[in-house]
């Protein structure tokens, strides 16, 4: 009786193993979902990456780089976390409508505007890369990307 138990046990552990992975999985594909961005892969979130590498000696920043790229990261955070929350409301309520048959004519203003502010959080985006560009040696860039190069492996 005890060995059946035990038997029955692990299948069924086996069995619900997979789905966990799956809800998982399915987690991080709605975080990539709401992404704020238009493009939401391949540009360097370099404000994440030199957040964790603040002090690596191999990236090397200067006091006078450290706090220049604090303010590039306090303007651009507080610039794209405004919009995000407007962009996932938005994108929510255009899938919900759409999933209840709406007409794709009745969601032209909201998918506009959801491309308008998805269009203005990715220029923020491009701004912060450029203003990070300008203020890296070409070594601490190069070192940089390849972290990001890295990562995307």
């Amino acid at each position: 009786m005890l060995k059946k138990f035990l038997t029955l046990t692990i299948v069924v552990v086996a069995i619900c193993m997979p789905m966990e992975v799956s809800a998982a999985n399915m987690n991080h594909q709605k975080a990539k979902r709401t992404s704020p961005f238009l493009i939401a892969s391949g540009l360097p979130h370099y404000a994440m990456v030199l957040k964790k590498r603040w002090d690596d000696p191999k990236l090397s920043l200067t006091p006078d780089q450290k706090k220049k790229l604090t303010e590039i990261r306090k303007v651009t955070m507080s610039k794209v976390m405004s919009l995000k929350p407007k962009i996932i409301k938005l994108q929510k309520r255009i899938v919900k409508s759409a999933l209840r048959g709406a007409k794709p004519q009745s969601l032209k203003e909201d998918v506009e505007l959801l491309a308008k502010l998805k269009a203005k959080a990715t220029r923020i985006h491009l701004k912060c890369i450029y203003d990070t560009r300008q203020i890296l040696t070409s070594d601490q860039l190069e070192y940089l990307n390849s972290i990001i190069r890295h990562k995307r492996r």
